[in-house]
């Protein structure tokens, strides 16, 4: 990593320690704690199964509690650390990689992790039929073997320089039990705690692991993942002490406890929840670039991180977090709220008075109250925009498709580490497809030149371009949030927000 890059990462994770505290607490370490007990987990949606090997919200506390990964980054330096790949050589040309794994690992049925289960993985995630925002990456990998029982090599059609992304975000899957897992009936893995049952809608619980390749962890008994869709429930648990740590709670309701000695409020350092507003550039006016670029100017920035989002993160133009090579902190600014440019676009384009839909998941409150500043934006710019509230199975439905009715609210992730992982994978910017409906031929030649190599020169090239079209408009770069009683210690997280509870305890 260039230096730089190390500054601004420092001086970024001194900016989140500020806003969260400290993340283990009192400074315990995991041999002071006494151990055992059980951790209720509250999240605002059941885990989704199918997803297991995307990035997917509502799989975050399942899949590094029951499942370990080749690679981990380290959150400061963003180098991958070992976990289940114990080291690793990669060819001058980046053409190839030998991954040698752990020894004396055991999934959870007592069978014996070896270099087949890496192999295994890694083809699950080329299927056509499981779903992954990495699939890219593994698709680029011509040719895998293993030497021997621990010993992997992979060869690649051509570098990629998001290779290290996919060993992250990848779980390491039993291949016995693997299509069982896709249907939610069973989930054996490598990780600290085994699942004991699972409830469709209610929730997971989960046991700890004695065989857990980590010798005297976790320290915990149990884990219960329980599903509780409002967060005003959520908070109510947290300070009954029903439960321990909170999944994303409202923002306004992180900031009542955020001054609490009895709560942390954990920011995570990935930053990776970038709330934006893009358009269905298939319908007019939003095929003209003019009207996106007026919506852009159109919108109040600051008031949709003060009132929507309690403070939490920054304003941006870009999708980038400043972790990522790509953060241009001049041009991270070039948008914010002009009421008089927007107009100025908007009537150059012919659409003053034009009806713009901006759709919104209604599961959502911090979604909808974004939706309507948008709206209050749009009206002062000249446009008649008109809020579509859609249940979250048909929003998510039709952003999959496509399909979405004009303008749309969502948040998306992948702007922490490659930006390639976000150009070539996130949906509301994979240049091969995505929920914009917007095709380019200059856009995916920035995508591939970002993924070959990590070329300061497509950075800006890829920042230019995403600033001139606009089909995605970001806003606020935020943080995925853990709230988290002061009993528990010792809470991690990844850098793709997999809570870690291998060294967690709690205390009287």
């Amino acid at each position: 990593m260039n230096q730089q890059l190390v500054h601004r990462r420092t001086a970024a994770l001194a900016g989140a320690a500020l806003l969260a505290g400290a993340l283990m607490g009192c400074g315990a370490s995991a041999s002071a704690g006494p151990g055992g007990g059980t951790v209720t987990i509250l999240q605002s949606a059941d885990i989704a199964p199918t997803t297991f090997l995307s990035q997917n919200n509502p799989n975050f506390a399942i899949i590094r509690t029951v499942f370990n990964t080749l690679t981990t980054y380290d959150r400061k330096t963003l180098q991958p650390q070992p976990e289940l790949a114990t080291s690793w050589q990669q060819s001058s040309d980046k053409k190839s990689i030998t991954l040698h794994l752990r020894d004396g690992v055991t999934f959870h049925s007592g069978r014996e992790f070896t270099a087949d289960d890496v192999l295994f993985t890694l083809k699950a995630v080329q299927r056509k039929d499981v779903s992954s925002q990495l699939k890219h990456v593994a698709a680029a990998i011509t040719g895998m073997k293993a030497t021997d029982a621990h010993t992997v090599t992979l060869t690649l059609q051509q570098p990629v320089s998001n290779l290290f992304d996919l060993f992250e975000l990848m779980p390491i899957v039993d291949q016995a039990t693997f299509d069982d897992l896709l249907k939610g009936r069973r989930f054996v893995g490598t990780g600290p705690f085994t699942v004991d049952s699972y409830t469709p809608g209610v929730g997971v619980k989960l046991k700890k692991n004695p065989h857990y390749w980590k010798t005297g962890l976790p320290h915990l008994d149990g884990v219960n993942i329980e599903v509780q869709s409002q967060s005003q429930s959520m908070l109510s648990s947290l300070r009954s002490g029903q439960s321990e740590v909170g999944l994303d709670l409202a923002p306004l309701d992180t900031a009542v406890l955020r001054g609490d000695p009895a709560f942390r409020v954990i920011a995570s350092e990935a930053d990776d929840a970038t709330y934006y507003v893009a358009s269905n550039v298939k319908l007019k006016p939003l095929d003209d670039v003019r009207v996106r670029q007026g919506i852009a100017w159109a919108i109040d920035r600051q008031r949709i991180l003060d009132q929507a989002l309690a403070g939490i993160g920054r304003t941006s133009s870009l999708p980038w977090s400043e972790s990522s090579p790509a953060f241009d902190p001049a041009k991270a600014g070039t948008y914010h709220q002009d009421i008089g440019k927007a107009r100025q676009l908007i009537a150059a384009a012919g659409a003053v008075g034009k009806p713009v839909n901006v759709a919104f998941n209604s599961g959502f409150l911090t979604n909808q109250t974004i939706a309507e500043i948008v709206q209050f934006g749009l009206k002062n710019a000249g446009l008649d925009p008109k809020l579509v509230p859609l249940q979250a199975a048909d929003f998510f439905a039709k952003l999959g498709n496509g399909n979405l009715p004009g303008l749309y609210v969502n948040v998306h992730g992948f702007g922490q580490l490659s930006p390639a992982t976000l150009v070539k994978g996130a949906f509301p910017f994979n240049a091969k497809k995505n929920a914009s409906n917007f095709d380019s031929p200059e856009y995916r030649a920035v995508a591939d030149q970002l993924w070959s190599a990590n070329d300061p020169a497509a950075y800006g090239r890829a920042n230019d371009f995403l600033l001139e079209n606009q089909f995605v408009s970001d806003l606020v770069v935020s943080a995925h949030t853990f709230t988290v009683s002061s009993r528990l210690k010792n809470l991690d997280y990844t850098m793709y927000d997999y809570i870690d509870l291998d060294d967690a305890y709690l205390t009287d």
